[in-house]
């Protein structure tokens, strides 16, 4: 973490529930319409960005203690004033000292958390890079995102999966936090060469 990171969070930042899990490298399409966070957004896009956290409704103000430090990277307003942001996730955070403001919105103290780093793809990991292409080449949401694309890094490959897989939130949770790089990357080949044996 580079010494502009380390004073970024020298101070809280404002932090987003949502129901979904986004990692290092991934990018995120939002609607944003609720008074409270038009006025976030406005802040975040000049300044410092914010972070996003899983939503989960029987802790503290309904997020979990982890999350991802995102910028906006694009933003348009859409039918009926909906503000269209594009997020895009910079490095994995822990919040602490989350605070409400009278408003509603939520700040947190970030502090950076390690997450996988960097791996190159090799030939045990060409079926899992190959499947991702596919899926890219069949959604043109994601072809519209993601602008850049970096099928070389066995890490970000992985991190995508786990993004658009149709798995519970607590199962994606689990994966990032309770199995090793190797135990995700074995649990993706079996399910995608499952996939095709199924086709």
């Amino acid at each position: 973490m580079d010494d502009i990171e380390t004073n970024l969070f020298a101070k809280p930042l404002p932090i987003m529930p949502l129901p979904l899990v986004i990692l290092p490298g991934g990018i995120q399409r939002l609607k944003i319409f609720e008074p409270k966070y038009l006025s976030m957004m406005r802040v975040a896009i000049e300044g410092e960005g914010f972070a996003v956290c899983l939503h989960k409704k029987h802790s503290p103000y309904s997020c979990s203690d982890w999350g991802v430090w995102v910028k906006v990277i694009d933003f348009n307003l859409g039918e009926g004033n909906i503000l269209l942001i594009d997020i895009q996730a910079l490095t994995m955070v822990k919040l602490n000292s989350v605070e409400q403001n009278p408003c509603g919105l939520l700040s947190a103290q970030l502090t950076p958390l390690q997450h996988w780093g960097f791996r190159e793809t090799g030939a045990e990991t060409r079926e899992l890079v190959e499947s991702l292409r596919e899926i890219f080449k069949s959604h043109i949401s994601l072809r519209e995102l993601y602008k850049k694309t970096h099928f070389y890094d066995a890490n970000w490959v992985c991190a995508r999966f786990i993004e658009v897989l149709p798995l519970s939130l607590n199962e994606k949770e689990k994966f990032i936090f309770d199995y090793s790089f190797d135990q995700i990357e074995g649990f993706l080949h079996t399910l995608i060469q499952g996939t095709v044996k199924n086709s």
